[in-house]
């Protein structure tokens, strides 16, 4: 995945450069190398389209994934096209405020040329973003407005294998791959599930031992019925994380029912959450959005998110319940120990074959959210709440979840404007980002509130 590099260019006219501005540059060029991200820049204020035009060129042969340009005072307003026009990357605009110099001189007039430049890429058709505030707070301010850009570089680089296909009469799990490649990025690989099966026959001992030891390292206890699933379990596990690398894969979207359990003689679930576990996105049902989102709320949260179903609710305490079959990663737990493998207890009817990992998931904040094909875009519906305290009260992977909105509001929209049936809901309070990532990639964001 290409590493997420950011330009800096400081602006201002030549007339205008004194010490105390250069020094503003230099603040918040110190400011920004605090961030989790290569910084590139020019040594110098730039002031005419000659050195921004020179500047682009470096920052493009860098390879920079967005640019900061800062407004260190209001520069010559020919510049702001030549950056616009020789670097394909997302503009991030930031200006300082300001108090009156000696003798009453407005020094900067640094938000006046952000002004301008935003009218200048409007009419360009560019899409960019504004921050403001003091220098030395750079990397503060800047930080989440990059770490959307930075989640926009990795879905361009995100591959997922589709695996098998959607599950039977899941059109929920359809998916315009062009659509989602020019949109948004993301590229799909078609891999059938025999390969998968292929692939594991072939491992050798050691792999096969070493997928063994990953099981038996993602669960506190296993029921004796499941004793015969784990060396399957491994297998299928290392065949998976094989082929990932085989094709370059940062993501899976598989086809978890109905041949799977009979093809390979398990569920695929426990390796679906051991493979989210160790940054391999992965959502099952073959439901590729439902992966790009939980691509969204990892990069975005730093966290693993959990794909879930929102099974029921109850008005009166505002909470819901979101669960799924026993795919979660096990770096959810409310608490390791009561993690236990077991036997899918709906597949052939119920616990004949394995693998699933059934625990109740941790509490904390939690950004739940959906991501949908909408005519000829997409829409994205957000929710945030506090995840409770949760007992094993169902099989599988529980966790009831308290809205901060209305939950009548919540399952009335879901319900009346025809939502997916699939959720991706993340630890973190990341409900701002998403709708600014949603900004940047024409997604129209459903907030509710």
């Amino acid at each position: 995945m290409k590493k997420f590099t950011v330009g800096y260019i400081a602006l201002s006219k030549a007339s205008w450069v004194t010490p105390e501005i250069d020094n503003i540059r230099k603040s918040t060029l110190e400011s920004l190398k605090k961030l989790p991200f290569e910084i590139v820049h020019g040594n110098a204020l730039t002031t005419t389209t000659a050195e921004a035009s020179s500047l682009c060129s470096e920052l493009t042969r860098k390879e920079i994934s967005a640019v900061v340009v800062h407004f260190a005072t209001f520069p010559v307003g020919a510049i702001i096209p030549v950056i616009a026009r020789e670097l394909n990357v997302p503009i991030l605009l930031f200006s300082t405020p300001e108090q009156p110099a000696k003798g009453g001189i407005w020094a900067q007039n640094s938000f006046c040329g952000a002004n301008m430049a935003v009218h200048t890429l409007r009419k360009m058709g560019k899409k960019y973003g504004f921050v403001f505030g003091p220098a030395i707070d750079a990397n503060t301010l800047l930080k989440k407005p990059l770490s959307v850009l930075n989640c926009m570089s990795a879905l361009a680089s995100t591959k997922i294998g589709l695996v098998g296909g959607r599950v039977p009469g899941f059109y929920t799990s359809n998916c315009d791959e062009m659509r989602l490649r020019s949109s948004i990025g993301v590229e799909v690989e078609i891999i059938d599930q025999l390969e998968i099966v292929d692939t594991a026959g072939k491992l050798s001992d050691d792999e096969a031992r070493k997928g063994v030891d990953e099981v038996r390292k993602s669960a506190a206890s296993f029921c004796k019925t499941v004793e015969k699933d784990i060396l399957p379990g491994g297998k299928m596990y290392q065949s998976l994380c094989k082929t990932a690398t085989k094709y370059g894969l940062t993501s899976y979207a598989i086809r978890c029912w109905p041949e799977w359990s009979d093809i390979f003689g398990i569920a695929p679930c426990a390796a679906i959450g051991m493979m989210n576990n160790t940054g391999l996105i992965s959502s099952c049902e073959g439901d590729v959005l439902g992966a790009v989102l939980m691509k969204m709320q990892a990069s975005l949260s730093g966290g693993i998110p959990f794909f879930a179903d929102l099974i029921s609710f109850d008005y009166k305490k505002n909470t819901a319940v979101l669960w799924h079959c026993g795919a979660a990663p096990s770096a959810l737990c409310r608490k390791f120990e009561d993690s236990k493998m077991r036997q899918h207890f709906r597949v052939d009817g119920g616990d004949k074959k394995g693998l699933v990992n059934e625990f109740p998931l941790k509490p904390g904040p939690v950004t739940l959210a959906q991501l949908d094909e909408d005519g000829s875009g997409y829409r994205m519906l957000i929710a945030k709440g506090t995840a409770l305290d949760t007992e094993q009260i169902i099989r599988g992977n529980p966790l009831e979840v308290k809205f901060d909105c209305p939950v009548d509001k919540l399952v009335g929209t879901i319900m009346n404007d025809g939502y997916k049936h699939h959720y991706a809901l993340v630890h973190a309070d990341i409900e701002n980002e998403l709708i600014e990532l949603c900004r940047w990639l024409n997604i129209n964001p459903v907030r509710i509130q």
